[in-house]
């Protein structure tokens, strides 16, 4: 079989690929007493996947997948029985095109998005795929609610690629199985992440996805022994009540800004968690830290929109309370006023733990598209208007180094709605149907590659029930600003949704009057499916 090697224990070996190029690799065995470990260890940036396949006398055991991207270089270590003579090996075969993608750091393609074919080559991406908020949320409510299954195999079939879900719970109630039962909470996780790499979905993924649920699951973290107060963070001191006045660990959104939090602990632990268990899986393409961040930061007068604890919506969410009367408060002294300078903390954080692990894949924000008064609201706390130069500032904050994508969300405002103004110099909107939204790509594309950086669209799309003229033409004109300005990755709200709340809005499902977004046949009007077959290597 071509590019099959075999691996004798404590040799030093050179990977082939299919077509005969070597990669640096060793491996080693660790036997111990009729049980061992294998370590492999590469150097460089490889190019393809290979499977660790079972011999007659070793037998892969890792949990999840047996298919290891070689990225920039790391250890994988297996563990699997040996014979009391130690006779075993390993076969290490070549597989073919893997769903691995990163950014170049030097070449032709520096800064740009890349994939690695067999060779190790690396091919520009361009790859137009779905959010598929909910498909894990939905299966960790109800183990027996696998239809994320299907859509994986609806997406396969019909050339759609990549899809950025929820790896985690939404609010902290959603979180309770992990607190419970570590096991069961990651065997559903690896059966997922196992049936994306069956059906060759590449995922992103976000880990926490609403801005006050990391500070509020801290009490449960500390109850179930993962986070030690004292030792793993520093406690507020004193301590904040929760919604029947006692004390609690859970901690507001600006402890996102404080390095030893027990939020920041939680990111490190949770992030670390789930790096190391999937860092080798195929299915892989980016670790995203959350949703919209920037949306919650440097409001310059948040008094109309302290409703927490108490309101209608946050009563019943395990969400902490407080003896401040939010309505008497001036702007900025909030305990949960979120500026930059915090979420940029638990950013760096999330970054920094990613990188210890994974060299190479994506690394993402999540934000939405930062508001046309981004700047004078961080520097000023004030809604003047930003210039083009003003907002660029905006973007390497937002998106902190070790990350190396700039990530933003850009939605077509509704009909009938008041179009965003963009910039003092130039003005450009985003308007319902008539919008200027090449022209605000062609803007953050310029922007995030002064940065040596990929844009990432982690969400557009158009509200409306898919049947009227208007929302499919805004729909090609956004498609087709996307793919004139040059955006190598961009994600679809929303792909079987199954929230009630966003039924005519949002739901891009199958079988539904959306669908014309996922796949249709008219050749005037684009879709996913006809515009990856176009992009596709």
């Amino acid at each position: 079989m071509k590019g099959i090697l075999i691996l004798l224990a404590g040799l030093a070996c050179r990977l082939a690929a299919q077509d005969g190029v070597m990669h640096p690799f060793t491996a080693e065995f660790l036997p111990t007493g009729g049980r061992g470990s294998v370590a492999f260890e590469w150097v460089g940036r490889g190019g393809a996947s290979y499977a660790l396949e079972q011999s007659p006398s070793i037998f892969f055991t890792n949990q999840v997948s047996s298919t290891y991207y070689l990225g920039d270089g790391g250890i994988v270590s297996a563990h699997c029985p040996l014979p009391p003579e130690d006779s075993g090996f390993w076969k290490v075969r070549a597989l073919g095109a893997s769903n691995g993608v990163c950014v170049a750091q030097s070449g032709e393609h520096a800064g740009k998005l890349v994939r690695y074919d067999d060779s190790g080559a690396p091919e520009l991406l361009r790859a137009f795929g779905v959010n598929y908020y909910d498909a894990f949320v939905r299966y960790l409510a109800d183990e027996n609610n696998t239809t994320f299954i299907a859509g994986f195999e609806y997406l396969r079939d019909h050339h759609i690629p990549v899809a950025r879900v929820l790896a985690a719970g939404f609010w902290p109630k959603d979180w309770t199985l992990y607190f419970t039962d570590r096991e069961e909470y990651f065997r559903r996780l690896d059966h997922f992440v196992a049936q994306a790499e069956e059906y060759g979905i590449g995922l992103v993924m976000t880990f926490f996805w609403e801005v006050h649920t990391p500070g509020e699951i801290v009490d449960d973290a500390v109850a179930g022994g993962i986070l030690v107060p004292g030792v793993d963070f520093t406690p507020v001191d004193p301590l904040n009540l929760d919604l029947n006045g006692d004390p609690t660990y859970a901690e507001y959104k600006r402890e996102l800004g404080r390095a030893d939090s027990g939020s920041n602990a939680f990111i490190t632990h949770y992030t670390r968690e789930l790096v190391e268990r999937y860092a080798h899986s195929p299915a892989i393409w980016a670790w995203e830290f959350g949703n919209e961040y920037n949306n919650f930061v440097d409001h310059p007068n948040l008094t109309l929109s302290r409703t927490r604890p108490g309101g209608p919506a946050t009563q019943g969410m395990m969400l902490p309370s407080t003896s401040i009367n939010f309505a008497e408060l001036p702007a900025w002294t909030g305990s949960d006023d979120l500026v930059r300078a915090d979420v940029e903390v638990a950013k760096i954080n999330f970054a920094t733990t990613v990188r210890a692990i994974d060299t190479w894949r994506l690394v993402m924000g999540g934000d939405a598209m930062p508001r046309w008064s981004a700047y004078h609201n961080w520097t000023e706390h004030t809604w003047t208007r930003d210039s083009r130069a003003e907002l660029a500032q905006i973007l390497p904050v937002d998106n902190p180094a070790p990350m190396d994508t700039v990530t933003v969300h850009v939605y077509p405002r509704g009909p009938g709605a008041s179009p965003d103004i963009y910039f003092t110099d130039s003005p450009v909107t985003n308007q319902w149907l008539t919008g200027q939204y090449q022209e605000l790509l062609d803007y953050f594309v310029a922007e995030s590659a002064a940065l040596g950086r990929p844009l990432v669209v982690g969400e557009w799309g158009v509200i409306g029930n898919g049947t009227t003229a208007d929302e499919k033409a805004t729909f090609h004109r956004f498609m087709q600003a996307l793919i004139d300005s040059g955006v190598q990755l961009s994600l679809l709200w929303d792909f079987d949704n199954q929230n009630p709340g966003q039924t005519a809005s949002w739901w891009v499902n199958p079988g539904t009057a959306k669908e014309y977004q996922l796949t249709n046949p008219d050749p005037n009007l684009w879709d996913l499916e006809q515009v990856n077959l176009l992009f596709q290597p």
